[in-house]
């Protein structure tokens, strides 16, 4: 059972709805103007939706990841080899100059 409060309950018995929220494993909706604002969950369950966000934010890292890799892929299927092994050059070049110190 889903328990629906308004803001100034919420503000007078804050403390009881927190004891409600524990004891019985349920949420509190807080709503404000009749429109729902914020929730009261147990921790547990709060944990748990911030480890669905972490894992929703890497996979779509992951996905990005493989976007780029597809579209990098494409892009050298149609370079011919003088032209890879030109950028090759200039990608070491480019990383020696950045590791050697500046005088």
């Amino acid at each position: 059972m889903i328990k629906t409060v308004s803001v100034s309950e919420t503000r007078q018995q804050l403390s009881a709805f927190l004891n409600w929220v524990k004891e019985n494993r349920q949420d509190v909706v807080i709503q404000n103007r009749g429109q729902a604002e914020a929730v009261i969950i147990p921790y547990d369950d709060y944990a748990l939706l911030q480890e669905a966000r972490e894992r929703q934010r890497r996979q779509a890292a992951l996905d990005e990841l493989q976007q780029i890799a597809q579209a990098v892929q494409a892009r050298n299927a149609q370079m011919r080899a003088e032209e890879a092994d030109e950028a090759a050059d200039e990608i070491v070049r480019e990383a020696i100059e950045n590791l050697s110190p500046i005088f």
